[in-house]
């Protein structure tokens, strides 16, 4: 069985079906998809412009991360399920979108440079919170910053291009 065939076979399910045809359902879940993007996003973004220093300067990295991270992760899941859902609903149309490919390249990027972080730098963030943060862990964000601003611009476009 190709791809093709179990793309098909996905968004004939008859969930899809019906998360497609819902004039309650599709939007409900759009709209939450959206939302949750925003706030996931925007947590990340907050922390982002903290590690370079453009914002809570007075704040200390580890505790904004510990307040944080809950909601963002909450709202990665969220993000996440609902993104699930709406590829289901149109999952060859999606699938063939050069957008909708884009942005999973970015997402994938944007989780690989996250775990660089949780690796590398947020162990020792003890040591060099208080003071200049660390060229690799500006770095960081900055292409956070520019992996999730693609994937949200690719995700506005994938829908010119359906």
């Amino acid at each position: 069985m190709d791809l093709h065939s179990v793309l098909d076979w996905l968004q004939h399910t008859g969930w899809a079906v019906g998360l497609k045809q819902s004039d309650f359902m599709f939007p409900l879940v759009e709209g939450s998809h959206i939302l949750s993007l925003s706030f996931s996003v925007g947590m990340v973004m907050i922390l982002d412009m903290r590690l370079l220093r453009i914002s809570f300067r007075s704040q200390r990295v580890s505790l904004m991360m510990q307040q944080l991270m809950p909601w963002t992760l909450t709202g990665f899941g969220v993000m996440m399920v609902t993104g699930l859902l709406l590829f289901a609903a149109q999952a060859v149309k999606v699938y063939g979108n050069t957008f909708f490919r884009i942005k999973v390249i970015l997402m994938v990027l944007a989780g690989l440079n996250a775990l660089y972080y949780q690796l590398k730098y947020y162990p020792k963030m003890a040591e060099w919170e208080q003071g200049s943060t660390p060229v690799g862990a500006r770095i960081i964000a900055v292409l956070s910053l520019v992996f999730w601003f693609g994937v949200i611009a690719c995700g506005r476009t994938m829908a010119y291009e359906l």
